[in-house]
């Protein structure tokens, strides 16, 4: 039952709602009789049977008139009570209804449309909970009647409020007690249902996008800030977007902008967050963001836009670590981060194998052998290792091809003058094969620490033809290579060619902000490049196996 009906303040003061200023101060003098000697203060208008009885108190009195001491108020509980005397058929109907037979009181006032019968029959369908009734009801009264409704519940009220005025005045009050959205539902003129939507779908569509506009305001470099924006912000909406959900159709356009503008904030946090943040977890924890904000979006670009990103980040998640090998993780990235930087020399090949063999150690102690995250990880230090070692080699015969070339165009005799023992270009030779000996000493042992590797059963031939290649240069150098052995790696299966080498990229690439597209947190090498053995004939030279890599 509705307070406002139960508790209105005609009702606690035993009168109509358009009662004479004597009778309300009549009643009041009686209930304080009564209540002095604590009788039970009863009127007619207590409708037993259809109503509860009131609990009437000196306090409760007291507030009823203060209140209708107040214009607004006033006219604001008389819509929610009856009328008397303003037709002649009201009192054959009261006389029904004061006998408990409200069916009987509201089919006489069906009979005539006068300002009370539609007032009184009003209060009746609110009474019974017919509640569209009412309002379709209360439409017909203030249409019909509204210029006269405060002249007829008080002659001397000084209070001006047009028609419109009144119905949404009612419709407030009744929305107060039942939930305005209650009423979007209901089957009433264009006007009244325009004012309720207004109502209620204004309201939440504000304080969203008032939440929306603040979480903009938040730092988008700072991660932490960013991600407990976000956290709030769904905190914030979540219970005026599912009201507003509940109300509106997703092909409405309100909802479907308010949606998308909330879900890209959402979404536009999380991709803050993941950017700029150094958590361990942060692809999980804007992973949660990302997915909030896809269920939340309808538009179709918001949508494609949501799900480019989550599919980003599903790969990235995909790609990382277990959790028990993070450190170690973090620690090689670090070494491939500093090696992608460097010229590519074996020396630093060399220093990116001892310094991240104890983490990979680890690792495969942690994970075992067969593991793919571990043998990935070692493959691609092995790939980039051996990148350097193809790099400098090549690089450092490449003298001596050049004067190969040059030599091959020349008169045999002016060659042989040219390469006579003494003459400069003789010596520049010398030279070069020295600088060969010496890079292929330092390949060779940079390829004895790869030995030590465990490598992907997909990568391999060409690292297993560059060793051989390697093998037979260094002895037609004159260097012992009797200490390795022409066995492959420690491998998880059989070895594979491979037909480039890539360096791991320069760092964490961050998701799109604006634009859609992929994006990797890490890079890894695809390739290994690959050793053609090629003889370079000099007059004076031993034959000289030369290093083509292919990218």
């Amino acid at each position: 039952m509705l307070n406002i009906i139960t508790n209105n303040p005609y009702r606690i003061l035993g009168v109509f709602a358009n009662a004479a200023k004597k009778d309300i101060v009549a009643n009041k003098g009686k209930a304080i009789a009564f209540l002095n000697v604590n009788k039970p203060v009863e009127y007619p208008l207590d409708l037993k049977g259809i109503l509860p009885a009131p609990n009437r108190t000196l306090d409760l009195m007291n507030e009823a008139e203060a209140h209708l001491a107040i214009a607004k108020e006033q006219i604001k509980y008389a819509q929610f009570w009856f009328l008397q005397k303003i037709s002649p058929k009201d009192d054959i109907a009261f006389n029904h209804l004061l006998a408990g037979n409200m069916e009987r009181a509201i089919e006489i006032w069906s009979k005539q449309e006068s300002l009370s019968s539609l007032q009184n029959k009003l209060v009746c369908y609110l009474i019974e909970s017919k509640l569209e009734l009412a309002v379709k009801t209360a439409e017909r009264l203030y249409e019909k009647f509204g210029n006269d409704y405060i002249s007829k519940v008080d002659a001397n009220c000084t209070l001006q409020m047009t028609a419109t005025d009144l119905l949404h005045q009612f419709v407030d009050s009744l929305g107060e007690e039942i939930g305005m959205q209650t009423m979007l539902g209901f089957n009433l003129g264009a006007d009244t249902k325009a004012y309720i939507k207004s109502q209620t779908i204004d309201p939440l569509i504000n304080k969203i996008s008032s939440e929306v506009d603040k979480t903009k305001k938040v730092d988008h470099k700072d991660p932490k800030a960013r991600i407990g924006a976000a956290r709030k912000l769904v905190a914030n909406t979540k219970e005026a977007f599912s009201q507003l959900k509940s109300i509106l159709s997703v092909n409405d356009a309100q909802y479907q902008m308010i949606a998308d503008k909330l879900g890209l904030e959402i979404l536009q946090c999380g991709i803050d967050y993941f950017n700029n943040s150094e958590d361990d977890d942060a692809p999980h924890t804007a992973m949660k963001m990302q997915n909030y904000a896809q269920s939340v979006v309808v538009g179709t670009l918001a949508k494609q836009r949501c799900e480019e990103n989550v599919k980003i980040l599903q790969k990235i998640i995909d790609e990382l670590p277990p959790k028990e090998v993070i450190t170690e993780d973090k620690a090689i990235k670090a070494e491939l981060g500093k090696f992608v930087r460097l010229p590519d020399k074996i020396s630093y090949a060399i220093n990116l194998l001892n310094k991240t063999r104890p983490y990979l150690q680890s690792i495969k102690k942690k994970l075992g052998p067969s593991n793919t995250y571990y043998l990935k990880l070692s493959t691609i230090i092995v790939k980039n290792a051996l990148h350097n070692v193809v790099e400098e080699v090549n690089q450092a015969q490449k003298p001596l091809s050049d004067m190969n070339r040059i030599l091959s165009k020349t008169d045999p005799m002016v060659r042989s003058i040219l390469l006579h023992e003494g003459n400069e270009l003789a010596g520049r030779i010398v030279e070069a094969q020295s600088k060969i000996r010496s890079t292929l000493e330092e390949a060779w042992e940079a390829t004895k620490l790869m030995d030590t590797f465990d490598l992907e059963s997909g990568f391999g031939q060409d690292y297993w033809n560059n060793k051989k290649t390697l093998r037979s240069m260094c002895n037609q150098m004159g260097i012992n290579t009797s200490t390795a052995s022409l066995t492959s790696p420690m491998s998880s299966g059989s070895l594979s060619p491979s037909s480039t080498t890539v360096k791991l990229g320069h760092g964490p690439q961050p998701l799109p902000t604006h634009t859609y597209g992929s994006s990797s947190r890490s890079s890894s090498s695809s390739g290994s490049g690959c050793l053609i053995a090629c003889l370079v004939w000099l007059l004076i030279l031993s034959t000289v196996a030369y290093f083509r890599a292919s990218f």
